[in-house]
C-alpha cells in the first residue's frame, strides 16, 4: 500500500499533520501523492491556503473560506479567479465547479492566476523549486544591474499533459476492468483540465488497438484532435494530439515508427498557437512512443507536416522508453534539425504495479532557442482499482517559450 504523502504546509508554513487521504472513488485527486513529485512556482505570492494541488502552484486548497469567495482569495494575493470548485475532502479532490465569486463554502479549490496562457509575465518570476508541500509566500527576486526592467523581458508559458495508459485498460484485456477504458478517458480529461494544459497526448488510450479514442468525446469540447495510428497485422499503436481552443492545426499526420514487431505510433502537427513565440510563427508538435529499439520510420513525415519548423521551432513528448540521455538520439532519428535541451521530467515514471516494472521514460523536449522548463508534475497511478495491469505515470509539464519582443500581449 502507499505511505501517507508528507503533512503539507499550512498556513505560515507550520508542518499540518493530517491522516492518509480517503478512497475518493470517482472523484479526481489533484494532490500529488507519495509516487508523485512537483516543480513548478506560477503564483509565488499565493499565500494563506492550506495544500497545493497543481503542480504549477496556482490550483490551492483554502480552508475558513465561509464569506469569501475564490475571488477574494485570489485577489489578497494580487492574483485574479481563474476557476473554483467545491471540495469532496481536505486533499484537493473536487466534488463539482462553482463561481469564483461563490461565498457559501467552509473550504473551496481556488485557481488564480495573473493573466491568460500568452500574456507577458516579469522578467523576474523566481525560478522554480521542487516540493510537495504548499509553499510559504515569498518575494519574487529585484532585478541585477543590467537587467531588463519588470514587464520588458516578454515570455509565454505552455504547459503540456501527457499519459500512456496502456492498451490493457482501454480494451479491457489481460485482467483489466471492462470499465477501466471509460473511466480512464475521463480522468485524463480531469487531469489535464485541473492542469491548465493547452496540449494534451495520449498513448494507447484507443477503441482498438490502433485507433486513438476521442479525447473530446471525453469532455475536451472544441479541442481539435490529431490522430496517430499504427496498424502491424492483428496488433497495432495508439497516439493522439489534441490543441485547445485558440489553437490552429494547419498540418497533421501520423504512423509506425518501425516496420516489424517493434512498433510504435507517433503523430505529428505543425500549429499556430494563440500567442507568438519569437522566430517560430508556427511549432512542430510530436507525440511520441518510442520502440524499444530504435526508430526506422516516421522522419519523412515530420519533415513533410512541419515544413521547415522542426529545425528549432519543435516540441515532442510522451513515452520514449529510455531516460533522459537517450532522447536526443531518437529526436535525431524521428525529428532532426536543432538537438533538444535537456528533457524534463528525468524521474521513474513507470510503470504500475512498480515491484514489477521499472522506467525513466515519459518526457517533454524541445529545440525552441531560449525556451526553458517551467516546472512539472508527475501524478500518482490513477484508478488502479479498476486493475489497469500497467499503466505510466501522468505527467503535466510546462515550457517557458520566448515571446516576440516585437509584439506585446494585445498585440498578437
Amino acid at each position: 500500500a502507499e505511505a501517507a504523502p508528507p503533512a503539507p504546509a499550512g498556513r505560515g508554513g507550520a508542518a499540518a499533520a493530517r491522516a492518509a487521504p480517503p478512497d475518493v472513488g470517482e472523484q479526481v485527486l489533484l494532490q500529488v501523492g507519495a509516487s508523485g513529485r512537483v516543480s513548478l512556482r506560477l503564483c509565488p505570492n499565493l499565500a494563506g491556503f492550506d495544500l497545493q494541488c497543481s503542480a504549477d502552484g496556482c490550483t490551492v486548497l483554502a480552508g475558513d473560506m465561509r464569506g469569501r469567495s475564490c475571488e477574494n482569495f485570489c485577489a489578497e494575493s494580487g492574483y485574479a479567479c481563474a476557476g473554483a470548485w467545491d471540495p469532496l475532502d481536505a486533499w484537493c479532490s473536487i466534488k463539482e465547479s462553482v463561481d469564483c465569486d461563490d461565498t457559501d463554502h467552509p473550504s473551496l479549490v481556488c485557481q488564480c492566476e495573473r493573466g491568460k496562457p500568452g500574456v507577458t509575465r516579469p522578467a523576474t518570476t523566481p525560478t522554480p523549486t521542487t516540493t510537495t508541500a504548499a509553499p510559504s509566500a515569498t518575494t519574487p527576486e529585484q532585478p541585477s544591474e543590467g537587467a531588463p526592467a519588470v514587464g520588458e523581458a516578454r515570455e509565454v508559458l505552455l504547459t503540456t499533459f501527457f499519459w500512456n495508459t496502456h492498451w490493457e485498460c482501454s480494451l479491457g484485456a489481460s485482467g483489466a476492468s471492462r470499465s477501466c477504458h471509460e473511466k480512464v478517458g475521463e480522468r485524463f480529461v480531469a487531469l489535464a483540465t485541473a492542469a491548465g494544459a493547452q496540449v494534451v497526448a495520449s498513448i494507447e488510450l484507443s477503441d482498438s488497438m490502433s485507433k486513438p479514442s476521442s479525447l473530446v468525446r471525453f469532455g475536451l469540447t472544441g479541442w481539435s484532435q490529431v490522430d496517430g495510428s499504427c496498424s502491424a497485422g492483428s496488433n497495432g499503436d495508439a497516439a493522439a494530439l489534441a490543441f485547445a481552443p485558440g489553437w490552429e492545426v494547419l498540418r497533421s499526420d501520423g504512423g509506425c515508427l518501425r516496420h516489424d514487431w517493434d512498433t510504435r505510433a507517433f503523430a505529428v502537427a505543425l500549429v499556430k498557437p494563440p500567442f507568438v513565440v519569437e522566430d517560430c510563427p508556427s511549432l512542430c508538435v510530436v507525440v511520441i512512443h518510442a520502440p524499444h529499439t530504435s526508430v526506422t520510420r516516421g522522419k519523412n513525415v515530420v519533415l513533410d507536416v512541419c515544413a521547415g519548423a522542426e529545425e528549432q521551432c519543435a516540441i515532442a513528448m510522451g513515452d520514449w522508453n529510455k531516460p533522459g540521455d537517450g532522447v536526443a538520439g531518437i529526436w535525431e532519428d524521428l525529428i532532426g534539425g536543432r538537438a533538444p535541451s535537456k528533457p524534463e521530467p528525468d524521474v521513474q515514471t513507470c510503470c504500475w504495479p512498480d515491484t514489477s516494472h521499472y522506467g525513466i521514460f515519459d518526457h517533454l523536449a524541445t529545440n525552441v532557442p531560449g525556451a526553458v522548463h517551467a516546472g512539472n508534475m508527475v501524478h500518482p497511478y490513477q484508478l488502479v482499482e479498476e486493475r489497469p495491469m500497467k499503466q505510466h505515470m501522468a505527467v503535466t509539464a510546462s515550457l517557458s517559450l520566448p515571446g516576440d519582443a516585437s509584439v506585446t500581449a494585445l498585440e498578437k
